[in-house]
Parts: C-alpha cells; structure tokens; sequence
C-alpha cells in the first residue's frame, strides 16, 4: 500500500512539475510581450510630443500671417467689397437678380 501512495505522489509532484514549468514560460513570455508593448507605447507617446511640437510651430499666427502675405497677396477688405442684406438676397445660384432681368429684357 505504501508503494501505491509512494507512486501516486511522485505522479502528483511529476504533474505539479510540468504544470509549473509550463506556466513560468507562459507567464516569461507575457512579461516580454508586455515590455514590448510598454516600450512601443512609450515611443508612440514620444511620437506624439514631437507631433504636437511641429503643430503648434506650423499654426503660430505669425507664421501663417508672414506666409499668407507672402503667398496669397490679399489686403484689408475694402467698403466697396461688403453687401447689403437686400443685395446678396437678390442672388440666385451665383447669379444677380438685376442682371438676368437685364439680359431678359434685352432679349425681347
């Protein structure tokens, strides 16, 4: 009887053995896979910052207004530029009111 108990154990103790070992490696292979995400994450931060640093210089108002100057040629807007109410509701899809009657009326 006792060489019963004596295998069963040594059985026991072989199967803990395995299981054990099994789970160092699973729980060694998560803990590099968790490192490697944690570096990933800390490069994709680092990514970020730089990111948000060449935003920010690219949408300083100096800048754009220096490269607006430079490029677009535009000045302050005239009086005679800005509308009435009545004259932009008296266009249609683009076109003046006035002038189709004009060119109706110069039709017939």
């Amino acid at each position: 009887m006792i060489r019963h108990t004596t295998l069963l154990f040594l059985l026991v103790a072989g199967a803990l053995s395995v299981a054990l070992f099994s789970i160092k490696y699973k729980v060694q292979d998560l803990e590099q896979e968790l490192a490697s995400l944690n570096k990933s994450i800390y490069q994709e931060r680092q990514s970020i910052h730089v990111l948000k640093a060449e935003w920010s210089f690219l949408n300083n108002p100096e800048r754009l207004g220096g490269l607006a100057r430079r490029h677009l040629q535009m000045g302050p807007i005239l009086p005679s530029q800005l509308a009435t109410l009545e004259e932009v509701g008296s266009f249609q899809n683009g076109i003046s009111v006035a002038s189709l009657n004009a060119t109706t009326e110069a039709g017939q």
